[in-house]
């Protein structure tokens, strides 16, 4: 029986094995720690890496690619790209333009001009803002969350869509399958008996005997859009639960930030959430009344919206991380929870911090995962040996997830700056041109700043070999956080 057992692991390893080294695109940091996994946890690395580290895009591409398409032939039909492409920036000056026809190249729509953004820096803001705007919805109310508690924020979310479904708007519900699986089966029935509708992108069995062959579990969609009548939007880095309104008392404070949107940038929302209520339910949102003629703001911001997904060839929202670091001339300043840089966008602050720009990260005291708190530890000697700045917050969990450039360029959205958000989950972020908005992003930084402390090279002098050792350890699984 063992030596049948033996035979049988051993296949699967050279299976496994096989299909790493072939998988062409796959970053070799990853290979590297993927064959580390299953050399030394010879069993279940295994189970791990064919749960969620076997290759299986074309499942996921198929379908995300036919969203794709017939959400391109709604936009055509409607007229999306001129409504969105009128006005945005001739003669601007080059970095923006470049800015632009990077964020049109990686992106599903182009960007726009003529927009008002408006930062919310707190999950109490936010879920104000988003509550006046729906109550006031005629047509449709669309919302998307990675994760929806069935707590008293979600159950009030739920009255207020269930109140304006009753009166004939049309209310549709998506959340993540993963991120929203505490919510119980009939948590939507009220809302359905309204009128509306509600579903989850990419359900998962809760049993392994049930998985999809061809399914991985781990591409999850993490973005956070709400609609209203194609003319007001909202996204960012909350979802909706007490913890984020500082509720919970283990977590105590939490800082978090998103961005409301009017203007022709909201129809770039509604086609990122069209394409993902389609790979969830086969339902095409199609009919003037999705997408509007925007109202244009005389000297507003240009907004460049890029969503970004294991379906894409190119990592979007990395590329754009990188491309205004590389840009910025005296600034960048970047709040995140889980900081473990891709090379690129670690090779892109060192060059940043080196060139006299000022380089500020500002960082969790205390993560809520420990292997990520780790490996974020050890990319701090580079930086700060080059002249960067690290902070991390000490009222309680920071989990906003922005960056600006100068007085330039902001960005609020819902990718973390590591391998998980820019190659696994289904993310989106805002860029947007924008000097009062920019303003805005780099006053509440600074805001931040007065609860937070300096992690400086006195710190990196005292670090424990103990301590340089687990951080060392982690950083080898950095590719697969």
């Amino acid at each position: 029986m063992w030596t049948a057992f033996t035979i049988v692991l051993f296949v699967a390893h050279v299976l496994a094995i096989s299909v790493l080294i072939l998988h062409e695109r796959r970053q070799p940091a990853a290979t590297l720690a993927w064959l580390l996994t299953l050399v030394l946890l010879p069993l279940l690395g295994l189970v791990v890496y064919f749960l969620i580290g076997a290759p299986r895009y074309a499942r996921t591409k198929r379908r995300m690619a036919l969203a794709s398409r017939r959400i391109e032939a709604v936009r055509l039909r409607q007229g999306v790209e001129r409504k969105l492409g009128a006005g945005t920036g001739a003669g601007a000056e080059a970095r923006t333009e470049s800015l632009l026809r990077l964020g049109a190249a990686l992106s599903s729509t182009p960007p726009s001009a003529g927009n008002r953004a408006k930062l919310l820096d707190s999950a109490a803001a936010t879920y104000r803002a988003m509550s006046i705007a729906i109550e006031s919805a005629r047509h449709h109310v669309h919302v998307q969350f990675y994760i929806i508690r069935p707590d008293e924020t979600g159950r009030r979310l739920r009255e207020r869509l269930v109140a304006v479904a009753r009166r004939g708007v049309a209310v549709r519900v998506l959340v993540d399958a993963v991120g929203s699986v505490q919510l119980p089966n009939d948590f939507w029935n009220e809302l359905i008996a309204a009128g509306g509708k509600a579903a989850a992108f990419r359900p998962v069995s809760r049993t392994f005997t049930r998985l999809r062959r061809r399914d991985r579990i781990d591409f999850r969609n993490h973005r956070k859009v709400v609609v209203v009548d194609g003319a007001c939007g909202f996204t960012g880095g909350i979802n909706i639960g007490r913890e984020y309104l500082g509720l919970d008392p283990e977590i105590r404070a939490w800082r978090d930030a998103h961005v409301m949107l009017e203007g022709p940038a909201v129809l770039a929302l509604q086609c990122a959430f069209a394409e993902d209520w389609f790979t969830s339910t086969g339902e095409e949102l199609d009919g003037e009344g999705f997408y509007p003629e925007p109202v244009c703001h005389d000297d507003g911001a240009i907004v460049q919206v890029v969503d970004s997904g294991p379906d894409r060839d190119w990592s979007s929202i990395e590329s754009m991380y990188a491309f205004v670091i590389a840009a910025a001339r005296k600034r960048v300043w970047i709040t995140n929870p889980y900081f473990v840089p891709s090379a690129t966008i670690e090779n892109m602050l060192v060059s940043a911090a080196l060139r006299g720009v000022d380089v500020r990260i500002l960082l969790p005291m205390h993560s809520d995962h420990l292997i990520v708190q780790l490996a974020s530890r050890s990319y701090f000697p580079p930086l700060i040996e080059a002249g960067a700045r690290i902070y991390r917050y000490a009222r309680g969990f920071v989990h906003a997830k922005t960056m600006v450039a100068d007085d330039w360029v902001a960005t609020v959205g819902s990718a973390n700056m590591d391998m998980r958000s820019f190659r696994l989950n289904f993310e989106l972020n805002p860029f947007i041109v924008d000097r009062s908005f920019a303003a805005t992003v780099a006053s509440s930084f600074e805001a931040d700043l007065l609860s937070a402390t300096e992690f400086t090279a006195d710190d990196l002098a005292h670090k424990t070999t103990i301590g340089r050792f687990l951080e060392g350890a982690a950083r080898l699984m950095s590719p697969l956080l």
